[in-house]
């Protein structure tokens, strides 16, 4: 039997292991089995495979994960094993790691054939054939692993969010140490051409490298459904096409939105990264209100501390009424040097009452601790987010003044954001994120870049945003603990639906 086929009826033997069809037998899809015949059906005139690296480019949630741990099985136990044979699975970190790990555990123990052929140590995210002393361990983008290794078998998950190629590199180049060697990757596109990966897909054809594309057109319409099925040839098998469009919809309301879609859902190269924010959107939340209507409601806080150059903010966000107050402070003695730095009029606003002044060139944490003590009066604050850094002395503040304080640590990470960023983001679109004209967060709201990780998760990023964006990150953080508090559940954003 060519060796396409026998990797095809070995995948064909794995069970389902999760879902609705959990315990049946796994069911390639056309394009799974375009590629797996592409990869292994190439044989030169001795029978030999040609092909040593693969690539294929999909949109996310098309089943990568379980071809790319049924290929590394068929190469350490099944068809395309050889003795002493080394498979590696390599991604970003260790959670996406763990992630093809677990599904390859999964098959194995699922298959009571496969489970009693091999030693399994989870501690090490390590399996070994015992039979023919093959081993599959995961590895992250963390090179030096790498070093010195000789792999029959790689896969590389969603190598286009890698940061550096020298993992890819090093398995690759150890492939000289086999006579059959393989490596395998399965990714969304890259943002930009730059990147090896795009390097990869744009490259003169090769008869030792196979690379099969799926992608939307370049300029299509992001509700076009023959668009979507070009990027996602598994959409209304397991990919759910009501929730996909569901996504579309959003990306066509949202401006900030519309670039992570079109790069992880359409697989189409662009840059994840974009404003959060259309001035529309923010405009329509400018009604004026008086703020004493907002005493006594229930509200959820963010504190944003600042660094020597940044502002300090803190936000109260009321989801009940769809309203937003926001606090900056700035040192007295350096409003002159941050008008003409930041070319924006701090004094005029401070003179307004949109931010408050405190003595010397620092920001004066006793000030910071004084209007937290009149909010936690007049407001019923129910948690407020905070991150640690350059944290403790405003605790101290706060515990020397007996001031307390339903504090909430806000990590500021891909996850901790991911849920802060769509709670705020729903609000602004339904035009209950109502900051009474706020000219500080007006000015903010057009700064505000935010970068996407390999899941879609989103970020504020300070360091690529236009400019200040300090309190707009306190509502966002105010709204993540919102979404998260318990006993909360009206106000919490969890993937396409809001609850």
């Amino acid at each position: 039997m060519p060796p396409a086929e026998r990797v095809l009826a070995f995948l064909r033997t794995l069970p389902i292991v999760s879902g609705l069809k959990a315990g049946a037998k796994l069911e390639l899809l056309d394009f799974q089995e375009q590629f797996v015949r592409g990869v292994y059906g190439n044989l030169d005139d001795l029978g030999r495979r040609r092909v040593r690296l693969a690539a294929l480019s999909v949109a996310r949630g098309n089943g990568k994960s379980a071809v790319l741990a049924g290929l590394s099985l068929a190469h350490l136990l099944g068809p395309m094993g050889e003795s002493y044979g080394e498979c590696y699975a390599a991604a970003l970190d260790r959670e996406q790691a763990g992630v093809l790990y677990r599904m390859t555990r999964a098959y194995i123990e699922a298959t009571p054939w496969m489970a009693a052929a091999v030693n399994i140590k989870d501690w090490h995210k390590e399996i070994i054939h015992e039979e023919s002393q093959s081993i599959w361990r995961a590895l992250t983008s963390d090179a030096r692993k790498a070093h010195g290794l000789a792999p029959s078998f790689w896969i590389a998950d969603e190598v286009a969010q890698w940061r550096s190629r020298e993992l890819w590199d090093n398995l690759a180049t150890g492939m000289g140490k086999r006579a059959q060697a393989l490596g395998v990757t399965i990714s969304t596109q890259a943002a930009d051409d730059l990147h090896f990966f795009s390097e990869m897909l744009d490259a003169e054809p090769n008869p030792t490298v196979y690379v099969q594309f799926h992608t939307a057109p370049k300029e299509c319409a992001l509700d076009d459904p023959e668009a979507w099925k070009a990027a996602n040839p598994a959409l209304g098998v397991f990919l759910n096409e009501e929730q996909f469009a569901d996504a579309a919809a959003r990306a066509l309301r949202s401006a900030s939105f519309e670039p992570s879609f079109r790069l992880l859902n359409l697989n189409q190269r662009v840059a994840a990264e974009g404003r959060f924010i259309h001035p529309v959107d923010w405009e329509a939340n400018a009604e004026p209100f008086d703020p004493m209507e907002l005493e006594g409601k229930p509200c959820f806080g963010g504190l944003d501390l600042s660094s020597t150059r940044d502002l300090t903010a803190f936000s109260l966000w009321f989801p009940e009424q769809g309203r937003v107050l926001t606090w900056h402070w700035v040192p007295q003695d350096t409003i002159a040097e941050r008008v003409e730095r930041d070319r924006v009029p701090y004094d005029r606003w401070a003179d307004a009452g949109w931010m408050e002044r405190t003595n010397g060139r620092a920001t004066d944490r006793q000030a910071i601790v004084r209007r937290l003590a009149d909010v936690r009066q007049a407001y019923d604050v129910r948690a407020i987010a905070f991150d640690r850094w350059r944290f403790e002395d405003l605790r101290k503040l706060l515990n020397d003044e007996g001031i307390d304080l339903p504090l909430t640590e806000f990590v500021p990470g891909f996850k901790t954001y991911a849920t802060a960023c769509d709670t705020f983001e729903r609000a602004l679109l339904e035009r209950r994120m109502q900051h009474n004209n706020n000219p500080l967060l007006r000015w903010q709201a057009g700064n505000v870049i935010v970068e996407t990780d390999a899941a879609g998760n989103r970020k504020p990023a300070k360091s690529k945003s236009l400019d200040r964006i300090d309190g707009i990150v306190s509502v966002i953080m105010a709204c993540g603990v919102a979404a998260t508090s318990e006993g909360q559940m009206d106000y919490r954003g969890e993937g396409p639906m809001w609850l």
